[in-house]
């Protein structure tokens, strides 16, 4: 399951370099007035024989804010033409998200921070020992955020597999976009720092000019399936995964650039994936998008979700939750996204179902139960009940569940989830669920 609202494109920009710099590489430093202080020999004999650092090494690596926040070594590499000890790190800011880990030079590190490398094995045993249950627990939340699925090996083998982005940036129609995370991309793209993205068919080419040439011949305007939704600008194209292979697949490669835990579907036939876009006299422009399964036993309505960064925080992630509930719907089913969802994803579908079910106690006079609410919103009755736990608007009362709705509490927590995003205007909606289609 896939996040929705993702950093802003500026939290993405890549950082910047400092200037003041001793000869070995180390950022140089400076007294509480800011000047330079020279560094003794020893300091710098002893700075000198720690490169090139090991992968696993911990240290301060300055940051876009222009403050040190430490890093754990995920990988490194020589720089071409470069001396013995001239590499650049691959590193993880153990205070933040893989999105943004980073190459980054040896002079944005602070050598005088290194913490000597330790076993991880040992390390995570001592620490366990000194760790109290709650704190363990804690850390592993977080250590396997977005991957509750994954046992500890396979969680190991997931993050060893894809710890370096093997793709830097892409260009997608006028956009040039700084990726996210690692996507298996065929073998013969693994010395690509940059794609190059036709935004109609999403075929993805290793240079410009194949792109400009490819633009020449592909007739295509928009996503290659029938169009669902059209609204003003705003258009919903329905692409069949076992009748359009290449764009199914293609769309996945894209999507795990800007999703860690997404799984990559070979077998895209089992999916149907709805296509948000802007329409203008140019074509539809692919804004973001979901994938469902044609048939889902778990009643799943969404099983992969990403608005595209560019389109970001302009509330397209909150119209795609609302057009999967629409469809369901539409079905007659109650729905529910696929688990688990990421942490991000999470806030989004709360603030949904926040909104939905607050804007129906609110009007709503007399008693009602999960079921009637479930019934009304297509929402899962497990989704509602936690929804409303997590409020405190549920008690439990002789045998069954209360909800207690408090017009000033409601619109309390109403103002604290948000603006819903764009509507889904229903009357616009032309669509046969995919059972009934032949």
């Amino acid at each position: 399951m896939g996040s929705i609202e993702t950093p802003t494109n500026a939290e993405n920009s890549s950082i910047s370099t400092l200037t003041a710099t001793v000869g070995d590489g180390a950022v140089q430093p400076s007294d509480s007035n800011g000047a330079p202080v020279e560094e003794n020999d020893a300091s710098k004999k002893r700075k000198a024989s720690m490169l090139p650092l090991e992968v696993g090494t911990r240290v301060l690596c300055r940051w876009r804010d222009n403050k040190y926040h430490p890093v754990k070594v995920i990988e490194r590499r020589k720089l071409p033409g470069g001396g013995a000890n001239d590499y650049e790190y691959y590193v993880h800011y153990t205070e933040f998200n893989r999105r943004l880990d980073e190459w980054v030079k040896l002079e944005q590190l602070d050598l005088d921070s290194v913490e000597t490398v330790v076993d991880e094995k040992v390390e995570d045993k001592v620490t366990s020992l000194k760790m109290t249950r709650h704190q363990k627990r804690k850390i592993d939340e977080t250590h396997v955020e977005g991957h509750e699925e994954l046992d500890a090996a396979s969680l190991r083998e997931h993050e060893e597999f894809t710890k370096v982005k093997n793709i830097a940036t892409i260009e997608l129609g006028r956009y040039e976009i700084e990726t996210w995370y690692f996507s298996p991309f065929p073998p013969e793209y693994n010395d690509c720092v940059k794609l190059y993205f036709c935004e109609f068919c999403l075929n993805f080419m290793k240079r410009k000019e194949q792109l400009q040439r490819h633009m020449r011949k592909c007739d295509l305007k928009h996503p290659p399936g029938d169009e669902i939704y059209r609204c003003g600008t705003l258009s919903m194209f329905e692409v069949d995964g076992k009748k359009n292979k290449v764009y199914g697949q293609n769309l996945c490669y894209l999507a795990k650039l800007f999703l860690d835990h997404k799984t990559l579907y070979y077998d895209v036939d089992l999916f149907l994936f709805y296509v948000l876009c802007e329409c203008d006299d140019r074509g539809c422009h692919m804004v973001g998008y979901f994938s469902k399964e044609k048939h889902s036993e778990e009643s799943y309505n969404l099983a992969c979700i990403l608005t595209l960064p560019p389109y970001q925080r302009k509330g397209y992630g909150k119209f795609l939750i609302a057009f999967s509930y629409e469809l369901s719907k539409k079905e007659g089913k109650v729905g529910t996204p696929e688990r688990p969802l990421s942490d991000l994803g999470l806030l989004s579908y709360r603030g949904y179902w926040t909104r939905v079910l607050l804007d129906i106690l609110k009007k709503h006079k007399g008693n009602i139960s999960i079921k009637e609410l479930s019934d009304m919103t297509a929402i899962k009755a497990e989704d509602i009940l936690t929804t409303l736990q997590t409020l405190e608007l549920i008690q439990y009362r002789k045998g069954q569940h209360v909800i207690c709705a408090d017009p000033k509490v409601l619109d309390r927590h109403l103002k604290a989830a948000g603006r819903g995003g764009l509507e889904v205007d229903v009357s616009k909606l032309i669509w046969t669920p995919y059972k009934e289609q032949n």
